[in-house]
């Protein structure tokens, strides 16, 4: 009678989780217009945060830059950022609009040379397919998601201004929310980690993708590749999604090559080149300067990409390592969760 009652509780157990994982992700893509803003918030005030911190441990002398213009500092490195981005994609508009003709030409004799080794059907449909992108009717389509681009980045500003000011409130907060001393520290401490890993985290892979980007960009510079700045900043920006965003910064401007060249050079050198620069940084820089800050399960990302991908598209993809190392620590420190934690580790280690 025992075991029949433990087996109808566990399976009681295992059915309360499973409505209670659908209602999470039913709240996750419904909410998506209010969650993404405020989750891109976080990530970038997670950045703010280690920026502020790297300058306030600059000392000079036996003086160290107060908090204050640390704070100022970080701000304007982040705006000069935004700034370098928007002038790269303003300045090079033009000039894509001015190859445009010049890269369809180009591909139609590609399709025609393809014509001689896959046969007419095949060359019909690759040139109806390229036919049937409207340029004109997506129009309207951009200029919407522009606007509401433009909603969400000053949603993204106020959420990131309040986050500041209610930092400094936040050990008040969690010591009038738990009496017990030794349960609010113990939470306060668990909120630091999480705050330290997600930092360390985004800090480093910030600068992993910078000198990424830089190679990246050489590369391109010598090769010859039209837009040049405008591949190092996708690259730059593609290095945050795990495995997929390396795979993509290639290939877009692998893909160029191969309609901007004559010959197949240069897109076999970018291949080759921009394969090896990420594999090197990848899998030398990056994991030197992570040391055991992401000890994190590889499948386990990319099933957290397929995850989020599918909940929040591109902007999840971004957001998945960032969430997963929050779920992991989080589950370490509840002892009813701490296997989910071991599963999601890479080597089962978890923080103490």
């Amino acid at each position: 009678m025992k075991n029949a009652n433990d087996t109808a509780g566990g399976l009681r157990n295992v059915g309360l989780a499973v409505i209670a994982f659908g209602v999470v992700v039913a709240g996750l893509v419904l909410g998506r217009a209010f969650l993404i803003p405020l989750a891109i918030a976080i990530f970038l005030w997670n950045l703010l945060e280690a920026m502020i911190e790297g300058f306030a441990s600059v000392a000079v002398g036996p003086y160290k830059l107060p908090r204050s213009l640390a704070s100022m500092l970080g701000v304007a490195a982040v705006a000069l950022g935004f700034y370098l981005v928007a002038s790269i994609l303003l300045g090079q508009a033009d000039a894509i609009a001015a190859a445009w003709p010049r890269y369809i030409a180009r591909f139609e004799s590609i399709v025609s040379d393809l014509t001689q080794w896959l046969g007419a059907e095949w060359a019909a449909k690759i040139r109806e397919a390229v036919a049937a992108i409207d340029l004109t009717a997506r129009i309207p389509r951009v200029i919407a998601s522009t606007q509401s681009i433009v909603v969400n980045f000053l949603l993204v500003v106020a959420y990131i201004g309040f986050l500041f000011v209610e930092r400094s409130h936040l050990g008040e907060k969690v010591a009038a929310m738990f009496p017990d001393a030794h349960r609010a520290r113990n939470i306060s401490l668990l909120f630091g980690s999480i705050s330290e890993s997600v930092r360390r985290y985004i800090w480093i892979k910030t600068i992993v993708s910078v000198v990424t980007a830089v190679v990246c960009y050489t590369v391109l510079r010598w090769v010859g590749v039209d837009f040049a700045e405008t591949w190092a900043l996708l690259i730059f920006v593609l290095n945050f999604i795990p495995n997929i965003g390396s795979i993509v910064g290639v290939a877009f401007p692998a893909l160029l090559a191969l309609v901007q060249f004559d010959t197949l050079g240069p897109f076999v050198t970018l291949v080759v080149g921009l394969t090896a620069i990420q594999l090197a940084i990848g899998s030398v820089l990056e994991p030197m300067l992570m040391g055991s800050t992401l000890n994190m399960s590889p499948f386990a990302i990319i099933l957290g990409l397929a995850f989020w991908g599918t909940v929040w598209g591109i902007v999840g993809m971004f957001l998945c390592v960032p969430i997963l190392v929050v779920v992991m620590i989080v589950c370490a420190h509840v002892p009813s969760w701490r296997w989910l934690a071991i599963l999601l580790s890479k080597d089962g280690q978890l923080p103490a």
